[in-house]
Formats: structure tokens, C-alpha cells, sequence
């Protein structure tokens, strides 16, 4: 009688998925995404979705928005060849408490040679300003190479509008 053939040992059990909403179901469809709207900058820029370097770039900003919500120019988010010109020309602003307390980014856009643009809207105490920041990769990590980001305009109060809001059509 040939031998027997050992039973090959159970398998473990899979852990359970925990239960999916109806609405997590809609928010994971890439087309049912809907983003709000700025007046100055239009749609907002998607930080969860797009590829891995888009979610770097956007963490990236919101780093360099943060450390000038602090009042400072934070070195280690500015692109090394840039950091000293760019820190100084901030300087001058943040002396003068023209310090951004939230801000709005748009959605980054790629440039010709890699690098990203996005628009930004700050808002501060007592004025809004826009702009557009500007991130470079370097050795897989991303950097701010340039802020056109217009603190001046929180200085002065912003402008009560007079337009009505219209809301772009749904995409």
C-alpha cells in the first residue's frame, strides 16, 4: 500500500474587510470626486488622489505654507540653490507679522521640465492674497523653488465682493 500523503496544513483565515458605506463606495469612484472652488484660484487641488509625487509636491507646500503660518521661512522646504535668495526676499513679509493664518491650494500642474506650479490663496488677518508656488524635484523629493504667493495683500483688508458666487458646472 503506498504511504500516505500528509494533508497540506489549513490555511489561515483571511481577516475580514470591515464593512464599506454606501457613500465610501461613491468616494472611491475616481468620477464621483468633486472638489470646491476658491473665487480667486477656481478648484481646488486634490491632495489624496493623483501619483505619488503629485501627493510628495502637495505634502511639500502645506509644509512650506505651514512654516510661514509660524512666521518663518522653513530652509528645509526650499530647493538648496534657492534657499537663501527665496528665505530673504519671505523675510521682509514675515518681519512685518504679514503672516498667512490659512491658505487654498490649487491643482499642481507639470511644467516642461518636470517641475510643478500650483495656485495659492492665503488668507490672513486682516487681508487675502494669490499666488502660485513652484516645486522641483530633486533625488525623489520635492522642493519649493519659487513663491509668488503675494503677502503683501494681507496688509490690507480684502474687498467686500459685490459679485454672486457661481459655482463651475459639475465635472
Amino acid at each position: 500500500m503506498p504511504p500516505k500523503k500528509e494533508a497540506a496544513p489549513p490555511l489561515p483565515p483571511r481577516p475580514a474587510l470591515p464593512p464599506v458605506t454606501p457613500e465610501q463606495a461613491l468616494l472611491a469612484l475616481p468620477s464621483a470626486r468633486l472638489l470646491a472652488e476658491d473665487f480667486d484660484i477656481g478648484p481646488l487641488g486634490d491632495r489624496l488622489a493623483g501619483s505619488r509625487a503629485q501627493r510628495l509636491a502637495f505634502a511639500t507646500a502645506a509644509r512650506f505654507l505651514a512654516g510661514l503660518s509660524s512666521g518663518r521661512a522653513p530652509a528645509e522646504e526650499i530647493l538648496p540653490e534657492r534657499r537663501e535668495e527665496l528665505a530673504r526676499s519671505l523675510q521682509y513679509y514675515l518681519d512685518r507679522r504679514l503672516l498667512p493664518s490659512r491658505y487654498r491650494l490649487g491643482p499642481l500642474i507639470e511644467l516642461e521640465d518636470g517641475s510643478l506650479r500650483c495656485q495659492v490663496r492665503l488668507f490672513g488677518d486682516p487681508g487675502s492674497g494669490s499666488g502660485e508656488l513652484y516645486l522641483s524635484p530633486v533625488e525623489g523629493a520635492w522642493y519649493v523653488s519659487d513663491a509668488q504667493v503675494g503677502l503683501a495683500a494681507l496688509a490690507e483688508p480684502a474687498p467686500s465682493r459685490q459679485d454672486k458666487y457661481v459655482p463651475s458646472e459639475v465635472r
